[in-house]
């Protein structure tokens, strides 16, 4: 059984964050969207290294990355101010807890900040799991390509939360 620990994303995160929203991305979300090449290579086009380096080194940004013991990173997600930009973990460390880990970390982030509310725009993929975690629909879904895929989603955080960085915390697998 191994260790996952969430850990603030460094630039040297990049490229294996890269290889984990791309995989994610191919394997687990492309299904649900009919593996329509356009729409997935219209996902694709803005993931390489370089704009990963830079969204990790953005002051306006807060990135996450799950790591193993080995150091190996296996999910990354990233927040804007309150809204959630990325959320992908490696196909086979799915429901695991990890993805929560690393939301709750987004979430933390966001209250420090002063917010009282965190956002999406989730996939169909990611739907169910964003619901799970206490979103709900804040607003009409959107279309990406002809397929319905984008729905805006929306959270009310509170400070009673128990909400702490989730640096130190592990999830097994």
């Amino acid at each position: 059984m191994t260790n996952v620990r969430i850990l603030e994303a460094k630039s040297e995160h990049a490229v294996d964050a890269c290889e984990v929203l791309i995989r994610s991305i191919k394997e687990i979300c492309a299904p649900d969207y009919n593996n329509d090449e356009k729409i997935l290579s219209e996902w694709l086009e803005n993931k390489t290294p370089k704009n990963i380096r830079e969204w990790i080194e953005s002051p306006s940004n807060y990135s996450v990355v799950a790591s193993t013991d080995e150091g190996n990173i296996v999910g990354f997600a990233l927040i804007t101010n309150n809204e959630v930009m990325l959320n992908y973990i490696l196909p086979e460390y799915l429901y695991k807890g990890i993805g929560k880990l690393m939301l709750i970390s987004l979430e933390t982030y966001a209250l420090e900040q002063g917010h009282t509310t965190i956002s999406a725009k989730s996939s169909i993929t990611a739907k169910e799991f964003y619901v799970r975690n206490g979103f709900i629909s804040s607003g009409e879904p959107e279309y990406v390509g002809d397929i319905l895929g984008d729905f805006p989603m929306i959270k009310t955080l509170t400070h009673n939360q128990s909400l702490q960085r989730t640096r130190d915390k592990t999830a097994r697998h």
